[in-house]
């Protein structure tokens, strides 16, 4: 005849160490994640080549119609 304290304990196990497993299977994912995107996207974009930046020009455009605020 099983005693009903052996029912008890490994319900309580259970409920107790399948959340904190979850919860650690989680973080470790999440750390592996995110270090993996972290490699894939840096954090600052290249500047162009100074060729590019050359070619650009500093070409300012007149504004296409008047400044906010003024009447014509």
């Amino acid at each position: 005849m099983p005693l009903f304290a052996d029912d008890f304990l490994a319900g309580s196990l259970l409920s107790l160490l399948l959340p904190i497993c979850l919860l650690i299977a989680i973080a470790v994912w999440y750390v592996a994640f995110a270090r993996r995107t972290s490699d894939a996207h840096p954090a600052s974009p290249a500047l162009p080549p100074s060729e590019v930046v050359a070619a650009a020009g500093d070409d300012l455009h007149e504004p296409a119609g008047p400044p906010p605020g003024e009447i014509k």
